[in-house]
């Protein structure tokens, strides 16, 4: 019997720092995950015309914040599962963020320590 294939999971990546971005899609691409990089400021329109699983931000770059409320006000993506990275010490951030909609706030080291789960969704 012949059934339908398996999904391959996706990971929408809006991380504007080069060498941050290389190292998550490194690791993702590791793990046989795909990629689609965007601006954070682009996330809801890129999450509409992606199938991602996780949406990964980083809360300092331009616009993250609005981008992930505009993925909120949507309702076809607003239940993605957003997590975003900020430094340990700006705990202003974290709140601004968990109030534009993120699902997983954390430090970077905190990211950086939980990538491969986070990628892989487990």
């Amino acid at each position: 019997m012949k059934g339908s294939p398996l999904k391959t999971r996706e990971v929408l990546v809006a991380v504007p720092d080069l060498f941050f971005s290389t190292r998550i899609i490194s690791t993702a691409q590791q793990l046989g995950i795909e990629v689609v990089a965007c601006a954070p400021s682009e996330l809801a329109a890129c999450a509409r015309r992606a199938r991602a699983d996780v949406a990964i931000v980083d809360l300092h770059a331009v616009g993250a914040l609005d981008g992930v409320r505009a993925l909120r006000a949507d309702p076809t993506i607003a239940s993605l599962r957003v997590v975003g990275f900020y430094s340990h010490v700006d705990n202003a951030l974290r709140g601004a963020a968990i109030e534009a909609g993120v699902t997983d706030p954390m430090p970077r080291s905190a990211f950086t320590a939980k990538l491969a789960s986070i990628l892989s969704g487990t």
